[in-house]
């Protein structure tokens, strides 16, 4: 009996030696500079502590928690975004109620902002060179507790310290950008504008107009070269879905000024290639030029008139074009995309959401497909090349 105990005692250790020798194997000890091809946020099981930075090099290989390697510690729980703010990157830990500041070169945390009340970050965007703001999903729904919504103010130089402010609003915001000295954030009831010099709930106005929705609150508030503002939205008939709308807001007026509609073919009329419908928990971006928006929708299978596959469609935002990028066939649970300098389209594949490590899926513009194993539930992609740096 006690020969099977030490038996199985070292059967255990050499278990364990593996698996952390396959974990460190995954793991190059390199963190790199300027041969960087991507970062990439990985959100994390809930309750795990699974949250985790992963690094795609231009040679190929890849680190799927690199923060854990450098730091010791993990990120943290439900990473929610990742923003590059003077030249440091800002990332928002939803569970864990923090924001999680990071060198953008050696991957060190250099200041931790912890949450002192009820918050759950989820956007960060810079409002000045010292400040920033943070969106929430805290609402009054949670869990039935009588909760505000809120904004949180940040500081982004050091002492990072706890938020300087929580500003309630009525409703929660998802995504946020900053355009003509205002600050957009879109809920389910409209696009909040606030001036940045008086971000309150008495200061707010709201554009009706515009809103999300739960299949479309994933998807991102764009700014476009000349500095209007695109949200996307999805057309109901009598709650029958059909089209995709591209609204543009003019920040000055603060007013709808243009809107393209992409409308759905019924299935039983689809032809190949056809667009039949939208997926749920769309994705969005811009090409590096401003002009090219990215999303997906459901086209038309070859040869399966009432089967679809996942596409990505681009609207031309100077003449209202819109155009098939490519089918993504395979791909059914999309967390994320992300639109390269060069133009490749990047896909945050989390496969059937077991808790199991994603992948990325980079969609080049020859039409080869290169794929990464990154982290558990991955669902943004940074390109530290972008020019873009809030």
């Amino acid at each position: 009996m006690q020969k099977k105990r030490i038996l199985r005692l070292c059967c255990a250790v050499l278990m364990v030696s593996l698996s952390a020798c396959e974990y460190e194997d995954d793991f190059p000890a390199g963190v790199g500079e300027g041969n960087i091809e991507a970062i990439v946020l990985n959100e994390g099981r809930i309750g795990t502590n699974m949250g985790a930075i992963s690094v795609l090099y231009r040679n190929g290989m890849v680190s799927p928690d690199v923060f854990r390697v450098v730091n010791n510690r993990p990120l943290g729980d439900v990473a929610q975004s990742i923003t590059m703010i003077n030249g440091k990157y800002f990332i928002a830990l939803n569970n864990s109620k923090k924001i999680e500041i990071v060198n953008s070169k050696t991957f060190e945390s250099e200041g931790t902002i912890l949450y002192t009340q009820a918050g759950l970050p989820r956007q960060i965007v810079a409002i000045s060179d010292t400040t920033a703001i943070v969106s929430d999903l805290l609402s009054n729904n949670v869990s039935g507790v009588d909760l505000p919504s809120q904004l949180v103010r940040i500081r982004t130089v050091p002492p990072y310290g706890t938020p300087l402010e929580y500003i309630v609003i009525r409703k929660w915001v998802e995504y946020m950008e900053v355009a003509d000295h205002k600050l957009f954030g879109i809920t389910a009831k409209g696009v909040y504008v606030f001036d940045l010099d008086n971000i309150t709930l008495e200061g707010s106005r709201m554009i009706e107009e515009v809103y999300n929705e739960e299949v479309t609150k994933t998807c991102k508030l764009l700014k476009d070269k000349n500095g209007k503002i695109w949200a996307l939205m999805n057309e109901r008939d009598k709650g029958k879905l059909t089209a995709i709308l591209l609204k543009c807001i003019d920040p000055q007026t603060e007013k709808v000024v243009t809107t393209y509609r992409l409308p759905f073919v019924s299935k039983n009329e689809a032809k190949e290639g056809d667009v039949t419908g939208t997926i749920s928990y769309n994705r969005t971006d811009m090409d590096a030029t401003k002009t090219l928006i990215y999303f997906s929708v459901r086209t038309c299978k070859p040869g399966l008139p009432n089967d679809s596959q996942q596409s990505i469609y681009t609207l031309n935002t100077d003449d209202g074009t819109f155009k098939l990028h490519r089918h993504v066939p395979g791909v059914d649970m999309m967390y994320g995309c992300g639109v390269s300098p060069q133009g490749g389209v990047y896909i945050c594949d989390c496969l059937d959401y077991s808790a199991q490590r994603g992948y990325i899926r980079h969609y080049k513009e020859s039409g080869n497909v290169e794929s990464y194993r990154v982290g558990i539930y991955p669902n943004q992609v940074y390109f530290p090349e972008s020019s873009e740096v809030q």
